[in-house]
């Protein structure tokens, strides 16, 4: 039987749905990352309106409710982390615009991420995506971490 090698775990990064189980979710990557001395990054990714606003309203102006939907995304992720393992630096809070698979893939690529740990409800439906966590799971780009959560 040949040896399985095991690359050491350097960045770890979580996906955030920001929903009320995140909490749990941000606690649990942070305890693995604690165990295993990575580095921890948080992300989470904000639907592009522009692509469906101009369908529906021709000649809206969506980048100012984009800003405001980033900065929110941004300004909750920092909240939830804060109060669930303290202070997170910014850059290792990250909030993309677009697909959340794109988003992900992305993330990974940039910081060279070892492990995705990622919350997932089996039984929800996503009015914007799909389900990005089984089409990740499809294709994954680094090893994957499922754990499970109730979308509140």
């Amino acid at each position: 039987m040949a040896k399985s090698t095991f690359k050491k775990l350097k960045r770890i990064l979580c996906y955030v749905d920001l929903n009320k189980s995140s909490a749990s979710l941000i606690e649990f990557t942070s305890q693995i990352s604690a165990n295993t001395g990575a580095e921890l990054f948080f992300m989470h990714s904000v639907t592009d309106i522009s692509k469906f606003a101009g369908f529906y309203v021709p000649h809206m102006n969506t980048s100012s409710l984009s800003e405001q939907m980033i900065g929110a995304a941004k300004d909750k992720l920092y909240a939830i982390c804060t109060r669930t393992i303290g202070e997170v630096d910014a850059s290792h809070r990250i909030i993309k615009e677009g697909d959340p698979l794109n988003a992900i893939y992305d993330v990974i690529d940039e910081n060279k991420i070892d492990l995705l740990v990622i919350g997932h409800e089996f039984t929800t439906f996503s009015l914007f995506g799909g389900d990005y966590v089984q089409k990740f799971l499809k294709n994954p780009s680094c090893p994957v971490l499922v754990y499970p959560v109730t979308g509140e």
